[in-house]
């Protein structure tokens, strides 16, 4: 991507945010992708007020951590500048599907004219599923879409997407990309057992497998491979080790984490569809940096189709909290892998998101 232009703020202070801002515009950019960290406990309404103020596209979330190159930033903000003047679709309360569909046919013929598209949206609303259908009935699969769900650690829902409306929950932006991009994703997780049926689920919250309770279900395979207790351990400390998978028809998985645990019940980043076929993954560290690894390669491979591969010197990265969770200090290390795979561009960032 040519011609973007990339800040650290490490000052957590609205004038630092206005500071940079004022910056970039001077060298041209009048579009920007803002990227800040929950930890720098930003007030909503002092940043929505700042946002609703200015004269110019913005767009963004608050993460639990940020990416730059192979560091991991848990204070700061990144902002990125565009020269383009970017079109923002916002879609508000993502989690009701009689909503979401007005608001993205209403502007079908932008996200249908884009050839890529950036969508960042709340990383726990319980019904993102919905969202994506209505998308792609729409896009098809002719945009590239890319992004991430913004949220907080201790995933706790709260306003978290920031746009020039302020900053939202239960909402979603579209931004229209005016240039075609390069993707890799890959995950590195295994099977480990099953397959099990989703005999009773709402949105994200899994309450039976194989007209079983879920957790107890979950709990039988987990604890047998893993040789620990959910009753002396706290739940996510072991599930982030044993994700859910939903088979795709490539034969890859769709990685749902159950991130806690309600009654008999567990509760998902991501829906599980009911009468759906899962599998219970399990990773090593190993296989999960070899994972990214293979990511970059495929965004690398794939830039080099591109008529305009030799401008694409900017690499956006969207890495899961749940694998540096999982793998604490070596999430540098899985960083390492990708910047030194993406070693020709001037610009690697992004977010441990949702």
């Amino acid at each position: 991507m040519e011609g973007r232009r990339l800040l650290l703020v490490e000052e957590a202070s609205i004038a630092a945010l206005d500071a940079a801002i004022t910056r970039l515009r001077s060298e041209g950019c009048r579009s920007f992708l803002l990227l800040a960290c929950e930890a720098d406990d930003w007030d909503p309404a002092l940043l929505s007020s700042w946002l609703e103020s200015l004269d110019v596209a913005v767009f963004g979330g608050i993460f639990p951590g940020l990416v730059q190159r192979a560091q991991w930033h848990r204070h700061g903000s990144l902002i990125m500048g565009f020269p383009e003047r970017l079109e923002i679709v916002v879609v508000r309360r993502l989690s009701d599907r009689a909503a979401v569909e007005p608001q993205l046919l209403a502007s079908a013929a932008l996200l249908e004219a884009a050839p890529s598209l950036m969508v960042l949206f709340d990383g726990l609303c319980p019904h993102l599923e919905a969202f994506v259908e209505c998308l792609y009935a729409i896009v098809g699969g002719h945009a590239v879409v890319v992004g991430g769900g913004a949220g907080h650690g201790d995933l706790v829902q709260r306003p978290c997407l920031l746009c020039n409306a302020g900053v939202l929950e239960d909402a979603a932006l579209l931004v229209a990309l005016p240039g075609a991009i390069a993707h890799g994703v890959a995950h590195g997780w295994q099977r480990l057992s099953g397959p099990f049926l989703v005999t009773r689920s709402q949105g994200n919250v899994l309450a039976e497998l194989n007209y079983q309770p879920a957790f107890a279900v979950y709990r039988k395979e987990v604890e047998a491979h893993s040789g620990q207790q959910f009753a002396d351990t706290d739940f996510f400390s072991i599930a982030k080790t044993y994700p859910l998978g939903i088979e795709g028809v490539d034969g890859d998985f769709l990685v749902r984490d159950p991130i806690k645990r309600a009654g008999d019940a567990l509760i998902c980043v991501g829906e599980l569809p009911q009468n759906a076929t899962v599998f219970l993954l399990k990773g090593d560290a190993a296989a999960l940096i070899a994972s990214a690894g293979e990511a970059a390669l495929a965004a690398c491979r794939e830039s080099r189709q591109h008529e305009h591969a030799a401008n694409a010197s900017v690499a956006l990265v969207f890495d899961c909290i749940s694998r540096a969770l999982f793998l604490g200090a070596a999430i540098t290390e899985e960083l390492a892998v990708i910047e030194s795979t993406l070693a020709d561009c001037e610009d690697i960032f992004g977010a441990l998101s949702l």
